[in-house]
């Protein structure tokens, strides 16, 4: 039996929790753009830009595991609450802010604050259900997240307007009022879920970086997270000039990116059934195996309608991957340090988010457009030959041993 059993409960805050996530999700995706349009509006060029995007991710990439250490000591919900308030406070910032330097260092609490609301929610559920139920709760908690995606631009899209100055800083400020909206929901979650053991310092205190590295799976965990993750972002980046070198109108495109939104939508609701059905390593397997596919297609698909069936399939495979990563280090994380390897992946997608587009710009630059793409897939197919061969990808969620260390082994497993 789990010594961490599921929460008294639990049915009743996790949707709650999603509501959280959604909300947050909804904001950081008002206030992204809108630091874009409020930095031109300063006079920064749009070569700056990408300097000022780097401010969102940097300063995580650097307290990543700092922050994991205090959620495992200190307990998640404290984290969520402080990751709500630092969020809004860099919102408000954000919409005051005079010159450039002060525009940045509010974009850098923004990142701070979702990042620390990311680790603790993730945390929270890895702690409060049992292992087994780990791939339903993180796809719906990623189905959750893409939701406020899909809300918070198209909020966003209807609040601005014209995109005055004035109408920026009113969206902005609408931000700030969604990241308020979840605290409600925190505090109702509060008063249900138990407070973690305190045993003064938590495992992860003395457990530097590369120890994290070398639990079973999570090297490998990470590397799939960061690949799936920063093929993502390529595919949006890249796909608007696929499609402006085949005279494809904007909203063509835009079709395409929903498809491929509304596809990993899909696969992250039904998650829980897909994993109990296929098992975890076979799904894991398998949808990489048809992103990768989808993505070296994808330059080959000469007409939209082709292209949609193409991108319906790429969506289907990407969705997959960042949930069955957190499963994935949350079962094999050790007592004690889960928030910590959680943070610890987190990381590993900000370096995933920063490098690989400069890498994919390189490739365009002698490859073209469709031969990023198809770079993009074969990094894809290398990282799921190196998950499935060797230690081996994580544990099935329906096997006798799926909780990973934080359980009792099963009979099948002594």
């Amino acid at each position: 039996m789990s010594p961490h059993p599921p929460s008294p409960g639990t049915r009743r805050w996790l949707p709650w929790l999603f509501v959280v996530f959604a909300l947050v999700h909804a904001a950081i995706n008002v206030v992204r753009p809108m630091v874009s349009y409020r930095a031109l509006d300063m006079g920064v060029p749009p070569q700056g830009l990408g300097l000022l995007s780097a401010a969102f991710a940097i300063a995580p990439l650097i307290v990543a595991m700092a922050i994991g250490r205090r959620v495992d000591r200190q307990g998640e919900i404290r984290f969520v609450l402080v990751g709500i308030a630092v969020i809004a406070g860099g919102t408000v910032a954000i919409s005051a802010a005079p010159v450039v330097g002060i525009l940045a260092v509010a974009y850098s609490l923004v990142g701070l604050g979702h990042l620390a609301t990311v680790v603790a929610t993730q945390s929270l559920v890895a702690r409060g259900i049992a292992t087994s139920g780990y791939d339903r709760a993180f796809g719906h908690m990623t189905f959750s997240a893409s939701l406020g995606q899909l809300l918070g631009p198209a909020l966003a899209a209807w609040v601005v307007g014209q995109g005055t100055p004035d109408d920026v800083t009113r969206t902005i400020l609408v931000a700030a009022v969604l990241t308020v909206a979840a605290l409600p929901f925190c505090f109702a979650i509060r008063a249900r879920v138990p407070s973690p053991e305190r045993t003064g310092q938590s495992t992860s205190q003395q457990m530097p970086l590369y120890a994290i590295l070398r639990m079973p799976g999570i090297a490998r965990a990470i590397l799939v997270s960061l690949t799936v993750l920063s093929a993502v972002d390529i595919v949006i980046v890249y796909l608007p000039a696929l499609g402006t070198e085949r005279g494809w109108t904007a909203s063509v495109v835009g079709l395409l990116l929903a498809v491929r939104g509304g596809a990993s939508m899909a696969s992250r609701l039904f998650l829980g059934r897909l994993s109990a059905r296929f098992g975890r390593r076979a799904l894991l397997v398998w949808s990489m195996a048809i992103a990768a596919i989808s993505l070296v297609a994808l330059p080959l698909a000469s007409t939209p309608e082709l292209t949609a069936v193409v991108m319906f399939a790429a969506g289907m495979g990407l969705g997959i991957g960042q949930p069955l990563t957190m499963s994935w280090v949350a079962a094999e994380a050790r007592p004690g340090t889960r928030a910590t390897a959680l943070s610890v992946r987190v990381m590993g997608n900000r370096v995933g988010q920063i490098v690989l587009p400069v890498a994919a710009g390189s490739v365009a630059a002698f490859a073209g457009v469709g031969g990023v793409l198809a770079v993009t897939g074969c990094a894809i197919a290398i990282s799921l030959a190196l998950v499935s061969g060797g230690l081996g990808p994580p544990r099935d969620a329906d096997s006798g041993d799926s909780a990973g260390p934080n359980r009792e082994p099963s009979p099948h497993s002594r």
